[in-house]
C-alpha cells in the first residue's frame, strides 16, 4: 500500500475509532481479481493522491482494466525478489471513443493506477504526468499504449 493511503487509513482509525473503521472495511465488496485499473485526471493529483477528485468526466470515459506483468498469487501481486522489482504496462488501454460533441471536454494531464473500475471507494496505487496533455476531438480515442508505464518497487 502507498504511504498516504496507509496514512489517510490511520487517520480515519484516529477520528472515527477502530471499531467502526473495521465494520466499514468489512462491509466493502471482496475484490478476488487483484485488478487495477488505469484513470485519466485533469489535473495533477500529487504524489500522495488518495482521490483524484479531477478525474475525467466525459461522455465515453471509464476507468481501463490494466493487466500488468507481475504474477499473482490468491488474486494478489507478487512483488518478485530483486532490485528493484518492477511490474509493466502488459497491453494497451484504449479510453474511448469520446462521444460528446465536445470529444473528451478537457486536456487529460496525468494517469493513475487505482484500485477499483468504478466510484470512489479506491486506493490510488501510483500518479504519472503525460509528457504533453492531451485532448480527444469527438469519436476519437485515447490509448495508453503497452510498455508505457513500468513501476519500479525498491
Amino acid at each position: 500500500m502507498p504511504k498516504a493511503y496507509l496514512l489517510h487509513f490511520l487517520d480515519q482509525v484516529d477520528v472515527q475509532g477502530s471499531a467502526a473503521v473495521r465494520a466499514t472495511v468489512q462491509a466493502l465488496p471482496e475484490d478476488p481479481s487483484g485488478s487495477v485499473y488505469v484513470a485519466l485526471s485533469t489535473a495533477d493529483p500529487g504524489d500522495t493522491a488518495v482521490s483524484l477528485p479531477n478525474e475525467l468526466q466525459a461522455a465515453g470515459y471509464q476507468r481501463q482494466v490494466v493487466p500488468l506483468s507481475a504474477p499473482k498469487s490468491n488474486g494478489q501481486f507478487v512483488i518478485q525478489s530483486g532490485t528493484p522489482a518492477e511490474v509493466d504496462l502488459s497491453n494497451s488501454a484504449v479510453f474511448g471513443p469520446f462521444t460528446d460533441v465536445t470529444g473528451s471536454g478537457a486536456a487529460v494531464t496525468h494517469m493513475a493506477l487505482v484500485t477499483a473500475a468504478t466510484g470512489t471507494d479506491y486506493a490510488v496505487l501510483a500518479v504519472w504526468p503525460l509528457d504533453v496533455p492531451v485532448t480527444a476531438a469527438q469519436g476519437e480515442s485515447l490509448l495508453a499504449q503497452s510498455g508505457s508505464l513500468t513501476i519500479k518497487v525498491n
